[in-house]
């Protein structure tokens, strides 16, 4: 048995080896009683915590089992009472994971230390660069943030993404606010989000107090496409910052980017079958201006950055859902600065 894809060996996607292949157990009736056995299998005593919903990310291969129900007192997953190997209704999009020794942090633990830094990844791991959109890890992107429109029932559907810059501001795009206006009532903006269908206990959702729209921005073109936003709360007291939830930095004045900078962006946007439950991320690289001047003509302007994949590559492009997202590169030294916001673009 493994734990696959989680921020540390203590949690992830769980795996058994079975016939000479590695494959995932489908959610059915997956709870914390299953996550106890597992974790007590890999040597793990403290608090156990069941996730459903490939919260992990999908997996590969054959779903070996389905409906596992222990009852918590059981040594190894193989005693507890499961359908035949290989019998399933299941997608791997609900592969089951766990995690282990589940320490409920306090989200305000680190936000005295942290108070006057940005750009931080607190939780996050060295990986190969790839181009292409893929599962980010829980917490990579502390600064990620869901702009959701209210609904009927008080709850809130994904709108576009936006980042963090401070306690009480979020940045984002205008033409995210073209289709129900400026009435903040009609907003949240929920922070520390990783995967949108389980709560989690650093996540917060914040109203909003006021919607500041770059005043050249018309809506009948992408020119000056960026808007702040004002949480409700008190000043510099409207986020509980954590590990999950930290600001991301701001450009220098006249600071750009880097031909070679590592150049990520993040959102739950369209996978091509659906909006992603899980926050993806994708490297991205940055096109010399005079490339997207000729390719777009008027449409691209001098207040524009132009990321993305041209002719032959691997195609690599926001979607909607990830509108209003930011655009991250890293500093020297491990910073991390948004030096734009997802506005437009073809693919």
């Amino acid at each position: 048995m493994r734990l696959m894809d989680g921020e540390n060996k203590k949690e992830g996607r769980v795996e058994i080896y079975i016939n000479g292949q590695w494959g995932t157990i489908c959610d059915d009736g997956w709870s914390d009683k299953d996550a106890v056995v597992v974790c007590r299998q890999l040597g793990y005593k403290g608090l156990s915590r069941a996730r459903t919903m490939a919260y992990f990310g999908e997996g590969k291969g054959p779903i070996h089992v389905d409906n596992v129900k222990c009852t918590g007192n059981e040594r190894s997953l193989a005693d507890c009472i499961k359908q035949d190997i290989g019998k399933h209704n299941c997608r791997h999009s609900e592969d089951a994971g766990v995690i282990c020794d589940y320490l409920i942090r306090k989200a305000s633990s680190i936000k005295d230390s942290l108070a006057s830094v940005c750009g931080l990844r607190i939780l996050h791991r060295r990986q190969k660069r790839i181009i292409g959109g893929k599962n980010s890890l829980r917490g990579g992107w502390p600064w990620q943030v869901a702009l959701r429109i209210k609904s009927s029932h008080g709850d809130g559907r994904l709108l576009c993404g936006a980042t963090l810059i401070s306690s009480c501001w979020v940045l984002t795009a205008a033409h995210c606010f073209k289709r129900y206006g400026n009435n903040t009532r009609n907003y949240m903006v929920r922070v520390g989000d990783y995967h949108t269908l389980v709560p989690e206990e650093y996540e917060e959702e914040i109203g909003v107090q006021e919607i500041v729209q770059h005043p050249e921005y018309r809506p009948d073109n992408s020119d000056y496409d960026i808007a702040l936003v004002r949480l409700q709360g008190p000043h510099e007291q409207c986020t509980r910052f954590s590990a999950h939830v930290l600001p991301a930095c701001l450009p220098f004045r006249r600071e750009r980017p880097q031909k070679a900078s590592n150049c990520y962006i993040t959102g739950w946007g369209d996978t091509g079958r659906a909006y992603s439950r899980t926050l993806q991320e994708a490297a991205i690289p940055l096109i010399p201006k005079r490339i997207c001047e000729e390719r777009y003509h008027t449409k691209f302007t001098g207040r524009m950055l132009c990321a993305g994949s041209l002719h032959g590559q691997k195609q690599i492009d926001s979607c909607q859902g990830d509108s209003g997202g930011p655009l991250m590169c890293e500093r020297p030294g491990n910073i991390w600065v948004v030096y734009g916001v997802t506005s437009w673009g073809y693919g």
